[in-house]
């Protein structure tokens, strides 16, 4: 086995130099990254069942021992200190405010809408078990507890400024100088 080994890295290891020096451009790196190699294969050319294209496979190990030593190259720099940890700001409102906000808008949707909403979101029922319980489709449950939280969202626009994150839920809000049209607040 150990010839063997030895015969596929000799076929190889120029070629595979060769490769690696023309994306790193330091002859001593390229012999770092050239042995970060050698190990991989040893490492696991044992472990590996079959190898059907061992060329390909050895020059894919290099690509991406590579692209491992570039990244760990990579500059970094500290954030500045207000923005090191910008989530531990307290909020302006409470979040039992707009508990106290949410029931008179949840009551202010159509009655199918609502029961449908309340059903899934509120009380954890899945939706096939809300479509039993109300004696529709599960289309059209699905429809309605969609329709009742994108209602129940322009609500919540309609009174509060909101931060929504990268995904578009709700970090916090701050409620609009005129009040809130829904709940009366």
């Amino acid at each position: 086995m150990r010839q063997k080994l030895e015969m596929i890295w000799q076929a190889h290891r120029g070629e595979l130099k060769s490769f690696i020096l023309k994306r790193v451009r330091s002859p001593a790196e390229a012999e770092d990254i050239l042995h970060d190699v050698f190990l991989k294969m040893l490492t696991s050319l044992a472990s590996v069942q079959r190898v059907d294209h061992l060329r390909a496979w050895l020059f894919t190990v290099a690509r991406n021992a590579v692209t491992d030593y570039f990244r760990s190259k990579r500059p970094t720099s500290e954030l500045p200190e207000e923005l090191a940890d910008p989530g531990l700001e307290p909020s302006s409102a409470s979040p039992e405010d707009m508990e106290s906000c949410l029931r008179p808008m949840i009551e202010a949707l159509p009655e199918k809408v609502r029961a449908a909403l309340v059903l899934a979101d509120l009380e954890g029922v899945k939706q096939r078990e809300v479509a039993e319980r109300l004696g529709i489709s599960l289309p059209a449950v699905k429809s309605r507890v969609l329709r009742g939280r994108l209602l129940v969202r322009r609500m919540i626009e309609d009174c509060c400024h909101l931060e929504l994150d990268a995904r578009g839920s709700i970090m916090d809000y701050i409620r609009k100088p005129k009040g809130c049209p829904h709940c009366g607040s």
